[in-house]
């Protein structure tokens, strides 16, 4: 398929994260999803790769007992913290999580997994050793609700919340997500209280034109913490390619419309006037750029 506004050809995105899917397609990803379980773990240096053969063993014996109503994909930093391993879990509702704590307490195969003996020549050890302790961190994202371009009826019942690809009118396809790009950053923002609702219609705006921009290079999507952080607001940003993150931040600084997006002054609830950065708490926004684990990197 060709995308007439860059005019560029959508069918050779490589994302390693298709070689990692029975079939090369991911039933549930992060457009269609009614939340997102991310996990992270630091991996010591030593055992790189044999992290990367746990994550992909675990999360392929994972898809095959739990898809298509829940689905993991495993992904590692490349511009942040070495060693930096994710996990991305997608799920309909909450209730499904409950298939996958079945899976980890009485499925002896998945045990084995946990169990085996993954350096019988460096002194013995299983998951435990690889990773540094205490380093997983887990939180839940949802899809930002309130921006669904559809009504309640005609959204799926099963879904916890509107999956994000409510969020992206149609115009914009072909659509990029968690099962396919080249490229996945999450970026996450604290919003200042007294403006929590205007972060978000800020970064809807700011995602709406940047789908509309960029349609079939990235494709941004909006989630909020859940169970964590209150008002802490992430977007998925879902690359091509790398020249695509390039692309958008040459977009950031030339894009009369969307320069005048970023600067256009809002008013708090304390009646302060401010452009996009004073909705969020300075410092606060971060990103993590990550890769999908390639199943034959070892």
């Amino acid at each position: 398929m060709i995308d007439s506004r860059n005019n560029r050809d959508t069918r050779g995105i490589v994302s390693a994260a298709v070689a990692q899917l029975p079939g090369g397609t991911a039933t549930m990803h992060s457009l269609n999803a009614g939340m997102v379980i991310h996990r992270e773990a630091q991996i010591h240096y030593d055992y790189l790769s044999e992290a990367r053969a746990f994550a992909i063993q675990l999360q392929s014996y994972m898809n095959m007992k739990l898809s298509p109503d829940a689905v993991t994909l495993v992904y590692e930093e490349v511009f942040g913290s070495h060693g930096k391993m994710h996990w991305f879990v997608h799920l309909r509702t909450p209730s499904d999580y409950g298939r996958l704590l079945d899976l980890v307490d009485h499925d002896k195969a998945f045990q084995d997994i946990y169990q085996e003996d993954r350096l019988p020549e460096r002194g013995g050890g299983n998951w435990e050793r690889i990773f540094v302790q205490g380093s997983f961190r887990e939180h839940v994202i949802v899809p930002q609700h309130g921006f669904a371009r559809e009504a309640m009826e005609e959204l799926d019942p099963r879904s916890f919340l509107p999956p994000a690809r409510h969020q992206i009118a149609d115009a914009n396809a072909p659509f990029l997500h968690s099962g396919n790009c080249g490229v996945l950053v999450l970026r996450s923002l604290q919003a200042r209280y007294e403006s929590r609702d205007l972060a978000r219609f800020y970064l809807s705006e700011w995602q709406t034109a940047v789908n509309a921009r960029l349609g079939g290079s990235a494709t941004v999507a909006q989630f909020e913490e859940m169970w964590g952080t209150q008002d802490r607001l992430h977007l998925l940003i879902h690359f091509r390619d790398l020249d695509a993150c390039h692309a958008l931040r040459q977009l950031e600084a030339t894009d009369a419309e969307l320069r005048a997006l970023m600067g256009k002054p809002r008013v708090d609830l304390r009646g302060e006037r401010a452009a996009w950065g004073g909705l969020f708490e300075t410092g606060s926004m971060h990103d993590v750029v990550m890769l999908a684990v390639e199943p034959n990197r070892h």
